[in-house]
């Protein structure tokens, strides 16, 4: 699967997991996107095409429109973007993408629990 890091999920360490488990990573700093508001990321994303995006940030259900999209998108409900609090979630995460529904928003908590948004 192709996977993309949002800017939340830039260090390098978060993507050896994802890596190792047989996908293909890239961020939005790979990607020249750094900066781009959310809405257009998402369509970028969706566009290239990647099968999904990553993000820490947990306003992103609440504040976006995912009609017509079919990028899976994982939220990542940590109390910190430190990578040493985000590194277990991202080794979890390789687990189960492949599983993950298209058009589907996937929440995981800081204790590993998986929930559809």
């Amino acid at each position: 699967m192709l996977v993309l890091l949002d800017e939340n999920l830039l260090s390098a360490k978060l993507k050896k997991p994802l890596i190792d488990a047989g996908h293909s990573v890239k961020n939005v700093n790979d990607m020249d996107w750094r900066g781009v508001k959310d809405w257009e990321l998402l369509r970028l994303a969706d566009a290239h095409p990647f099968d999904v995006f990553i993000t820490a940030d947990k306003n992103l259900p609440y504040q976006q429109k995912f009609q017509g999209l079919q990028l899976r998108i994982v939220v990542l409900n940590s109390r910190s973007t430190s990578p040493d609090y985000l590194l277990p979630l991202i080794a979890k995460i390789s687990e189960f993408l492949e599983s993950l529904s298209s058009a589907s928003i996937t929440l995981i908590n800081e204790n590993g629990e998986i929930s559809p948004f």
